[in-house]
């Protein structure tokens, strides 16, 4: 009895958060309330209806994922006053010099860059509206600009630990060091990020051939007072403490296997402490709402493992994979890839993190390998890009085009992400089958 209400509540949050019917932090914590309220009230009167109780429900949320987003949310809060990435990608419009292609691929490469080292998320939310700014000064439609960005946001996520959620979520599942993550997925990374700009510059190639002959020059010069680096000093403290952070994911390893999660906070606090911002602003810069949203789709995917519904679909995902390592990686990878470009990447990847526990421990030569993982990471950050619902990233630029009057339809954005997202999927199968 417990397994099926803890499961139809899953269903419900899913359903809610996927088809935007709540906000998806509303839906997680409501989620979390239901399993609370049925475990403590219903299960007062019927025991079977106990789900989980809260002391194990903390068990259950992925606290080293809490603060390694924290962390990141913090700095990005501080970095973000000094203007760096408008500052970048404005250089590099003035670089390409009129030539359309040549300021895709250098936006695209900012974006990879930036996504895999401090927030898919964030690097959508800072490049895009000045990539909407720079399309209608060359005359080109933004769409142009954007939707690839989007989807080598997701792509470039995919290359290290803190990248996007799916990967921090199932690299701090395993225990997997940054370096470990690095080696495993950043190749296959850079080889999808090319294959994409390739397709890229196939479907876009009568736009990129226009050349920004009737550039406005007051758009342009707005666009370089926009872009301005401002108070230099906060920016050279912040990329100092950078890179003491992302030298310390290399090296947490040697000190009794330090959490990135650590490693991220304390670098947020350093700068914090160095740099002094005003507190309460800076706070309110963090996005609460995601770090709740994860908390609280961590306990309703808790109690469905802790009634052992989870066990029950491994189960059935086990018999059909048999004793193949390669096809139960390829099932996980295609699964979570086509799941997560119809409903949203990060509450599938929470549901399907037990389910690879499960195969990794039953088909022989899984564990060795960590095959299973490696594919549940791909095709959720491959898979996303299907469709503006599959990512956060999708959903965020969706509301900035809307917000500067370009309506990106669902439609749209499928016609264009599609072609990408097969090509990276079928090139994260053959290196999955290469590789390991």
């Amino acid at each position: 009895m417990a397994a099926l209400i803890a499961t139809f509540i899953f269903v419900l949050v899913f359903v809610a958060i996927s088809f935007h019917l709540l906000h998806e932090t509303a839906a997680a914590l409501l989620g979390a309330v239901a399993v609370f309220l049925v475990t403590y009230i219903g299960g007062s009167f019927v025991p079977d209806l106990h789900i989980l109780s809260f002391d194990d429900a903390m068990t259950f949320v992925d606290w080293n994922v809490i603060f390694l987003i924290l962390g990141m949310m913090i700095f990005m809060a501080v970095l973000a006053e000094t203007n760096i990435f408008k500052w970048m990608a404005f250089q590099l419009y003035r670089l390409s010099k009129g030539n359309t292609w040549r300021l895709v691929a250098g936006l695209l490469l900012l974006t990879a860059v930036g996504s895999a080292f401090l927030n898919d998320v964030t690097v959508v939310l800072l490049l895009v509206p000045l990539s909407i700014q720079i399309s209608v000064a060359i005359g080109i439609h933004p769409f142009v600009l954007v939707i690839p960005e989007v989807l080598i946001s997701n792509i470039g996520g995919a290359a290290t630990l803190i990248g996007n959620p799916p990967s921090t979520i199932v690299g701090s599942h395993i225990g997997v060091s940054f370096t470990e993550y690095l080696v495993n997925m950043a190749p296959i990374a850079v080889i999808c990020m090319l294959a994409a700009m390739i397709v890229n510059r196939i479907q876009y190639r009568k736009e990129y051939k226009r050349s920004a002959k009737d550039v406005s020059p007051v758009l342009v010069e707005a666009l370089a007072s926009d872009s301005r680096i401002k108070n230099r000093s906060t920016l050279y403290k912040a990329l100092a403490i950078a890179a003491l952070t992302f030298a310390g994911f290399f090296v947490a390893d040697f000190f009794d296997g330090m959490p990135p999660g650590v490693v991220a906070l304390s670098g947020a606090v350093l700068l914090v402490a160095w740099v002094r911002p005003e507190m309460h602003k800076m706070l309110r810069e963090v996005d609460w709402t995601t770090l709740l949203f994860f908390i609280g789709l961590f306990i309703v995917v808790g109690g469905m493992e802790k009634t052992g519904a989870i066990e029950w679909l491994a189960t059935r995902v086990a018999i059909i994979a048999g004793e193949s390592v390669k096809r139960a990686a390829l099932l996980t990878t295609w699964v979570a890839g086509i799941a997560s470009g119809i409903v949203a990447n990060i509450p599938f990847t929470v549901a399907a993190l037990p389910v690879a526990d499960f195969l990794t421990e039953t088909i022989p030569q899984a564990a060795e390998s960590g095959i299973i993982y490696w594919g549940l990471i791909l095709g959720a950050d491959l898979g996303g890009n299907a469709t503006i619902l599959g990512s956060a990233p999708n959903i965020v630029a969706l509301g900035l085009l809307g917000q500067a009057g370009f309506r990106l339809t669902f439609g749209r954005f499928l016609r264009d992400a599609l072609p990408v997202t097969i090509t990276t999927m079928v090139l994260a199968s053959i290196w999955l089958l290469i590789r390991y």
